[in-house]
């Protein structure tokens, strides 16, 4: 959490938990790294010639989506919550929604089935977006819990304002 003292802007960060920072992975790598290329070169020369093309393309395949989940697993989300605005927008920049503090809702709502996780959502007017949907249920609550806060904290700050755009007259 993010205050910002001249605006009375509050950020919230968002982040999945990752296990590996860039160094673990990339000494990771290179040990499978070493220890695909010793197996290739043992079953080389024991006859098998195919081994170390084969052991390249294992290698750059593991790479590939170790990578791939690494990087997934940093993409998280920003709340930014002002006295006029509430913004959800996602790490990877594909989503980003806004709402007025003073008409959202926080809402936890129970999985489908029984077992299932709960979801977080931050909605306004109909509009819904669900947001710490990598977060285990404690940890969802807890941040339910503290963008609640924040968005009262706002709401009596801002107050129901009109935030409608207004067209050019003629």
């Amino acid at each position: 959490m993010t205050p910002s003292a001249p605006t009375g802007t509050v950020s919230v960060l968002v982040l999945p938990h990752r296990s590996l920072s860039r160094a673990g992975l990339i000494g990771f790598l290179l040990a499978q790294g070493v220890a695909i290329a010793a197996f290739a070169v043992l079953a080389a020369v024991a006859g098998n010639v195919f081994a170390p093309g084969f052991a390249i393309l294992a290698m750059w395949f593991v790479a590939f989506c170790f990578l791939r989940i690494w990087r997934k697993s940093g993409a998280g989300q920003i709340v930014t919550i002002s006295a006029s605005t509430l913004e959800v927008a996602s790490m990877r920049g594909t989503q980003t929604a806004r709402f007025h503090p003073y008409w959202t809702k926080v809402r936890l709502e129970q999985g489908r089935h029984r077992g299932w996780p709960e979801r977080l959502l931050i909605g306004s007017h109909g509009r819904e977006i669900e947001i710490g949907a990598f977060l285990n249920d404690d940890e969802r609550h807890e941040l339910a819990r503290k963008i609640t806060d924040l968005v009262r904290d706002a709401q009596r700050r801002g107050g129901p304002q009109d935030t409608s755009v207004q067209g050019e007259s003629e």
